[in-house]
C-alpha cells in the first residue's frame, strides 16, 4: 500500500523545482485509483505522503552538502581498468569498428565520427550508445556460464552477490549514469523475487530501485537520463504486463516456454513503448525526434546487436585469432554503416515524395 505513494512523493519533490509541477496534482497522483477505497486508508496515505514530503526538503538539503562519493583508491582502480579494457579493444580490433565499440562498451563516444553520430541521430538509434539496460544484459549473459554450476539455493545466492558486484564495478567504470544503475540494481532484485518465488510485480521493482536512486542523490530525477531510463522502463514493463517476456527486461533471460513466433513482437513491443512514453521529453528537451525512428531500430538495431556479439571471440581470444580477422571485422562495421547511410537517404528521399 505504501510503495506507491512514497514512490510518487520522491518523484514528485525532485522534480518540483525542475518542472514547477502544482503540487496539488500531487494528491491526485497518490490517491488515485485509490479514491474509491476506504476513507481511512486514503486518509493515512495522505498523512504519510504529506508528512514525508516535509521531511525529504530537509533531507534533500543535507544530501546536497554531503554527497554520496567513491573512495579515491576506488576511483583509481576504476581509471586503471577503463584504461586497461580499452586498450585491449583497441589491440584486438580496428578502425571504425574499434572505435565502436570503445564507445559502446565503455562510454567513450569522443573517438566516434561526427558523421556516425549524426546518422545515429537521424536514425533514432543514439540510445545504442548509451549504456543502459541493454549493455548490463550484454554482460550479463556473458558471465552467466561461469556461475551455471550452482544449483543449490545457498550457492544461487552467493553466486548473485558475485553477479551483482561485478555488474556494479562495470557501472562505476562507465560512469554509473542513471540508465545503467538502474539496470543492475533491477536485475538484483528481480533475481531475488525469482530466487524467492514471491511473485513481486515488476513495476514495484521498477518504483523500489527509483526510490533508492532519489535518496542516494535526490537531484538525479531532474536528469534528463533520468527521466528517460525510467519512463522508458515503466512503459516497457507495461507493455509487457503478464507477458513471459517481461523476464528478458528484468532478469535478461528467456523462457523456454514461450509460445513459437511471439518472440517476434516482443523487440516491436519494446521499441513502440519506450519510444511512445519518451516521445514527450525527447520533444521538449531535444526539440524533437527522429521521423525515422522505427525503422532505425528493427533493421538496424538488430545488425549493430550482432555486432557487437561478434566482438566476444575477439574480446577472449584476439591474440590466438589470425590478423585478418580484425580487417574483416572492421570491413563488416563499414558495410553496416553504409547500409545504413543508404537506408536513410531512401527514407528522406520516400518522405519527400510524399511530402
Amino acid at each position: 500500500m505504501t510503495l506507491k505513494p512514497l514512490f510518487v512523493v520522491c518523484m514528485f519533490s525532485a522534480l518540483h523545482q525542475l518542472w514547477h509541477i502544482d503540487l496539488s496534482m500531487l494528491a491526485g497522483a497518490i490517491l488515485f485509483p485509490k479514491s474509491w477505497r476506504t476513507f481511512p486508508n486514503d486518509l493515512l496515505v495522505l498523512i504519510l505522503s504529506f508528512s514525508l514530503l516535509c521531511v525529504l526538503q530537509d533531507y534533500e538539503s543535507w544530501r546536497y552538502w554531503y554527497p554520496v562519493s567513491l573512495i579515491e583508491p576506488l576511483e583509481v582502480m576504476l581509471d586503471r581498468s577503463v584504461a586497461v579494457f580499452s586498450e585491449h579493444i583497441t589491440t584486438v580490433t580496428e578502425g571504425g569498428y574499434s572505435r565502436f565499440l570503445r564507445a559502446v562498451l565503455l562510454g567513450q563516444k569522443d573517438d566516434i565520427s561526427a558523421e556516425t553520430t549524426a546518422l545515429f541521430k537521424a536514425l533514432g538509434i543514439s540510445h545504442v550508445l548509451a549504456i543502459s539496460g541493454f549493455h548490463i544484459g550484454f554482460w550479463i549473459v556473458c558471465i552467466r556460464p561461469l556461475f551455471i554450476w550452482a544449483r543449490s539455493p545457498l550457492t544461487r545466492g552467493a553466486m548473485l552477490i558475485v553477479q551483482f558486484f561485478i555488474l556494479y564495478y562495470y557501472a562505476l567504470m562507465v560512469g554509473a549514469s542513471p540508465s545503467v544503475l538502474r539496470a543492475v540494481w533491477m536485475f538484483l532484485f528481480a533475481r531475488v523475487v525469482a530466487l524467492r518465488n514471491s511473485g513481486t510485480s515488476s513495476l514495484q521493482i521498477a518504483m523500489l530501485v527509483a526510490i533508492g536512486h532519489y535518496l542516494v542523490n535526490p537531484k538525479a530525477p531532474q536528469s534528463i537520463s533520468f527521466q528517460l531510463s525510467y519512463t522508458a522502463v515503466f512503459a516497457i514493463l507495461l507493455a509487457l504486463r503478464s507477458n513471459d517476456a517481461e523476464q528478458l527486461v528484468l532478469q535478461y533471460s528467456f523462457r523456454g516456454h514461450i509460445r513459437k513466433g511471439n518472440w517476434f513482437f516482443v523487440p516491436i513491443q519494446i521499441s513502440l513503448a519506450a519510444w511512445s512514453a519518451t516521445l514527450p521529453i525527447v520533444q521538449g528537451s531535444f526539440g524533437g525526434a527522429s521521423p525515422y525512428f522505427l525503422f532505425g531500430n528493427l533493421l538496424v538495431v538488430p545488425l549493430i546487436t550482432v555486432m557487437i556479439w561478434a566482438s566476444v571471440p575477439l574480446l577472449v581470444f584476439g591474440g590466438l585469432l589470425p590478423e585478418g580477422i580484425k580487417g574483416w571485422y572492421a570491413r563488416a562495421w563499414e558495410t553496416l554503416v553504409n547500409g545504413a547511410e543508404q537506408l536513410l537517404l531512401f527514407l528522406e528521399q520516400l518522405g519527400q515524395s510524399h511530402g
